[in-house]
């Protein structure tokens, strides 16, 4: 069995043990459940048993909102429910033949949740039916047995046929009942998240984390905890923060035990280029949370780049949602300091303008909390700041002796010292541009003062790409002294109105 199979076992698992909860029956056959196994039993022919669990199991309610028995009514976690709804017609139900209801450009349903005293309307496409109600036509034959069924795209994402002109037969995946029915509920056991990323290129929309199960009943505690989460708490920057989010909560509720290990998978859905219409699987990545500093560094994360609700003017509000988690989780997966390859990540014009506005105190608190792995580093970026404050309070004199724009003589000098960091290609030029700003700060800085030879290595052929991280980290998370600094340093031309819905 794969992950994505063993997650659908706990699926299936937690709706039986609803099922025995709240006293529902499936008329024609029985089950047994254990820690680790689910048996089904049934008499004479199964199409009757397996036609009622299907349609028991995979519910709509009254507003066109797709649910599951097993999470229970879709009333008592209304934002995670819409967030699910969404995440399943992005993912396991993408294909329009998978369901019948509202067109994807046309959605009719709306729901409104109050959060943080601002009014939210959930929008979605309303359901009529999807193809897991009456799976039973497929699993089983005319002659009432279960018969090994042809996986399509809808029982495992990605599990298509490949290469049409050797036959379906040749390349089409198939599994036994055993392997069949746990794929089902696959989608009742994972969780999902909405994926907010602004740089180029192919663009997530959800996710679907799948972690590494080893108890049944110990796993359906933790995928319960999610079920409590609003929309802020399900919303990620990217495929590795979905997967983070997801260990990191688990290990918080002290129910990491129910895993196999500290992994999951995580898929991700998004539109292409090439195929607009639907979604397409663009990324699989692999979380690995072995060691608690690194749990640690990542929950910090959590607390300090939190999504906020933006109501403007004109407009309903929707969510910004802080992109720095997922560099910051790609990092801690590979075992490299949190803020490794920030110049590369800020190269991305929308990435940058959404972090060097948004996210500078979430950053300055990471620098902070978080800390670094040599204090070379710690002297550098404090370095930095210093010369820049000092600098700030250079053009704050000029603004005033010559009358003229704080925030203009402050804009463009900050873009000046920024292009000049991200245009460095070398350990020369880096060290000659570093240098450079420090001394317009007008005077030696305090913390080079004691610690000027212990930066020096930064600046050799080995290091000079993580100084100029570390330069750009630093213009990136200075806290303004003033609210003078404070309106001089908003990045100009940020605009993330598009959001429309707020889910």
């Amino acid at each position: 069995m794969t992950a994505l199979h063993r997650v659908g076992l706990a699926g299936l698992w937690m709706t039986l043990k609803r099922f025995e909860a709240e006293k529902v029956k499936i008329p024609g056959g029985s089950w047994d459940l254990t820690d680790h196994s689910v048996t089904l039993n049934w008499k004479d022919n199964a199409r009757l048993f397996f036609d009622g669990l299907f349609k028991q199991s995979f519910r709509i309610d009254k507003n066109g909102v797709i649910y599951f028995s097993a999470l229970g009514d879709s009333f008592s976690y209304l934002q995670a429910a819409v967030l699910l709804h969404k995440a399943m017609l992005g993912t396991f139900l993408q294909h329009g033949k998978t369901r019948k209801g509202d067109p994807a450009n046309k959605p009719t349903g709306a729901l409104s949740v109050e959060v943080d005293d601002i009014a939210l309307t959930l929008r979605y496409q309303k359901i009529k039916s999807y193809t897991h109600q009456a799976a039973s036509i497929e699993l089983v034959n005319e002659d009432g047995d279960p018969r090994v069924v042809r996986l399509a795209g809808w029982h495992f994402p990605g599990g298509i046929v490949r290469h049409v002109g050797l036959g379906e037969s040749s390349t089409a995946l198939e599994e036994p009942p055993e392997r069949s029915i746990p794929l089902l509920y696959a989608p009742v056991g994972g969780i999902y998240f909405q994926i907010k990323r602004f740089s180029a290129g192919a663009r997530p929309l959800y996710a679907l984390v799948v972690p590494e199960i080893t108890n049944l009943e110990q796993y359906a505690k933790a995928r319960t905890v999610f079920l409590h989460h609003g929309v802020k708490e399900l919303l990620a920057s990217g495929t590795a923060d979905a997967g983070w989010r997801v260990l990191a909560t688990i290990h918080a509720k002290g129910l990491l035990h129910s895993l196999t290990a500290p992994t999951c998978r995580v898929i991700s859905f998004g539109t292409v280029a090439w195929s607009k219409q639907q979604k397409t699987r663009v990324d699989l990545y692999t979380v690995r949370a072995h060691h608690e500093d690194r749990l640690r560094v990542y929950r910090l994360c959590l607390q300090v780049f939190l999504p906020r609700l933006v109501k403007p003017s004109n407009g309903e509000p929707f969510w910004d949602v802080p992109q720095v988690p997922d560099l910051i989780a790609r990092n801690l997966n590979g075992g490299c300091p949190w803020y490794e390859r920030f110049s590369d990540f800020v190269a991305d014009q929308d990435v940058r303008k959404h972090v060097f506005q948004y996210e500078r105190e979430g950053l300055n608190k990471m620098i902070t909390e978080a800390g670094f792995d040599e204090e070379r580093e710690r002297i550098f970026v404090h370095a930095c700041h210093e010369a820049w404050r000092r600098r700030l309070g250079q053009l704050g004199e000029r603004a005033r002796r010559e009358r003229a724009s704080f925030t203009d003589l402050t804009s463009r000098e900050y873009e000046r010292v920024r292009v000049g960091f991200a245009r460095c290609k070398n350990a020369t030029t880096l060290r000659e541009t570093v240098t450079d700003f420090w001394a317009r700060a007008g005077g030696p800085l305090r913390d080079l003062q004691a610690g000027w030879k212990e930066v020096l290595p930064l600046f050799d052929e080995r290091n000079w790409r993580k100084a100029k991280d570390l330069a750009l980290l630093a213009l990136a998370s200075y806290q303004p002294a003033t609210r003078e600094e404070a309106e001089a340093l908003v990045s100009p031309g940020v605009d993330h109105t598009e959001g429309g819905d707020a889910q």
